[in-house]
């Protein structure tokens, strides 16, 4: 099975603070592994970096943790999928034609990016936000 993880699950399965930490761990593991084949796009590796600098944790994640968070545990086991000027001219057009705002083409990136790699899944702890988008045949799960 192929799955595209969206941001939120990368976190928390990279994030042993958080309350999703175990179930996510668990499903990065399980979809990265054997039979199952884990990608992410480039936008969620700065989505990612963002999000982990950001958190409001007792024990804060460096700039410098971060990096190497991703590169060590992400890099290592996901197939990361470029997105290009194509894909973000169509992304843009998809989300202003549907009236989304903000952080609605973040998720269209995702959404984009699983459509057009033809992945099976998408592991979000955001069903919702993805809903609202044509994944005629892509799953969405969350851990």
């Amino acid at each position: 099975m192929r799955t595209l993880f969206d941001t939120s699950v990368l976190v928390a399965a990279l994030v042993d603070q958080l309350g999703s930490h175990e179930a996510a761990f668990q499903a990065f593991r399980r979809y990265t592994q054997g039979e199952h084949a884990g990608c992410c796009s480039t936008h969620a590796l700065a989505e990612v970096y963002a999000t982990l600098t950001a958190l409001p944790l007792p024990r804060r994640i460096s700039p410098d943790e971060a990096r190497l968070l991703i590169e060590d545990t992400l890099l290592g086991r996901l197939a990361v999928i470029p997105l290009g000027t194509v894909a973000y001219r169509a992304v843009l057009r998809s989300v202003a034609d549907r009236g989304l705002a903000s952080g609605a083409i973040y998720d269209a990136l995702h959404a984009w990016c699983a459509r057009n790699e033809r992945v099976d899944q998408i592991l979000t702890y955001n069903l919702a936000d993805f809903e609202r988008f044509d994944l005629e045949d892509v799953s969405l799960a969350a851990p």
